[in-house]
């Protein structure tokens, strides 16, 4: 991302994520020295990605077995679902430098938060969760049932772990999340080239329709729709066709 001219609100992103080459970081930290309101919502970000990451490096000390009692699985799961919910939500809050970034940078016009782009907790959550640095999954493909289970009853809604190897992904996993406006999960998949594909789900906080849509955000590609009382996002790197396909697949159904 190294490059000379204006710093934006991608630059400010990408400083965030730690995903800057050597000089434009210099750049972007001589400019943040000159704006210590907008370099401290920066450092407070970075803060919150990091919590992130290192709350979705946690895992049991042993696998669980598919054979596990559902209240076993609860009990376990209690004493770390408060603090990272906590985390996640904070980290929805990553996206929101942006609209202020683009006013203070340019000054081109009176400060004012842009509106947040749909499905941005979904993105925050799959470069928490399925990045490369994070732990992708909490119930492996070899708990499929346990995790259907779990992940209907924390939405309320019948849950079907999607069978998407007719388009060549193979299903790794999945974990419980909450979101922005309920709560949430995710099953991570990986396609041929090892890329992970993330289809996620959550609860609306008021029932809505919406056909499929794209935005991408960085190196990550989202498509999303909107169902009732249920919203679907799939996501992954923006090189990767299997995005779109794995979209299209789910949303013809």
């Amino acid at each position: 991302m190294s490059r000379a001219g204006p710093i934006g609100d991608d630059d400010i992103q990408a400083y965030i994520d730690g995903r800057l080459e050597p000089d434009r970081q210099r750049e972007v930290e001589a400019f943040l020295a000159s704006e210590p309101e907008l370099k401290g919502r920066a450092e407070q970000y970075r803060v919150d990605t990091r919590a992130l990451r290192a709350a979705a490096q946690r895992r049991p000390p042993e696998p669980i077995p598919a054979s596990s009692r559902l209240s076993e699985i609860r009990k376990r799961r209690a004493v770390l679902t408060r603090s990272r919910y906590r985390q996640l939500a904070a980290g929805f809050c990553l996206f929101a430098v942006g609209g202020v970034a683009g006013a203070v940078l340019f000054r081109q016009e009176p400060v004012r938060v842009a509106a947040r782009p749909q499905m941005t907790d979904a993105v925050v959550a799959f470069r928490a969760f399925a990045g490369e640095a994070g732990q992708a999954v909490e119930f492996p493909a070899a708990q499929a049932a346990v995790l259907r289970q779990m992940i209907s009853q924390h939405l309320r809604h019948e849950i079907a772990v999607p069978d998407l190897s007719g388009i060549g992904l193979a299903f790794r996993g999945g974990r419980l999340l909450t979101s922005d406006e309920g709560p949430g999960g995710m099953f991570v998949y990986v396609d041929p080239t090892g890329e992970r594909i993330a289809v996620y789900v959550k609860t609306l906080a008021s029932a809505r329709e919406a056909a499929l849509s794209s935005r991408q955000d960085g190196d990550v590609t989202a498509y999303f729709w909107f169902t009732g009382e249920l919203g679907y996002a799939v996501l992954g790197s923006s090189a990767s066709p299997y995005v779109q396909r794995t979209a299209q697949r789910l949303f013809g159904r």
